[in-house]
């Protein structure tokens, strides 16, 4: 069903969450706006998830990690090092632990080799990542 749409990510989910939040709200103050705008939340979580637009979806979401990481204090990468590291990615004897933005599968690439395609063996799409 999901096969070559976008599929969920962290703004769907925190999307998904506040829209329970305002239903269940609704329930108590019936104030009609919390109504509709759950129901727009819904609509927009479903809207993202069964888009083909992967890179304008996954802008958005980083956009959105990067807010969220603003709160929190932590950019989006920042591990115990303190510096700021490419999400998804981190270095491992001489190779590189990537993860798929379409599957979440860990790959193992080689660290040095410019930007390359790689396909993943698990959902057998192709991203391309400098490594």
């Amino acid at each position: 069903m999901f096969n070559g749409r976008y599929g969920m990510d962290e703004l769907n989910r925190f999307m998904l969450i506040l829209s329970a939040i305002l239903f269940v709200l609704n329930i108590f103050v019936r104030v009609r706006f919390l109504w509709v705008a759950a129901v727009i939340l819904l609509i927009l979580v479903y809207s993202r998830a069964f888009s083909r637009f992967f890179d304008k979806r996954r802008a958005e979401n980083m956009k959105f990690l990067e807010m969220k990481g603003s709160f929190g204090g932590k950019k989006p990468g920042a591990g115990a090092g303190g510096g700021f590291k490419k999400p998804g990615a981190a270095k491992n004897d001489g190779k590189r632990v990537l993860i798929c933005p379409y599957c979440k599968e860990k790959l193992r690439v080689p660290v040095g080799a410019g930007t390359i395609k790689i396909n993943c063996p698990h959902c057998h799409r192709q991203f391309e990542e400098n490594v």
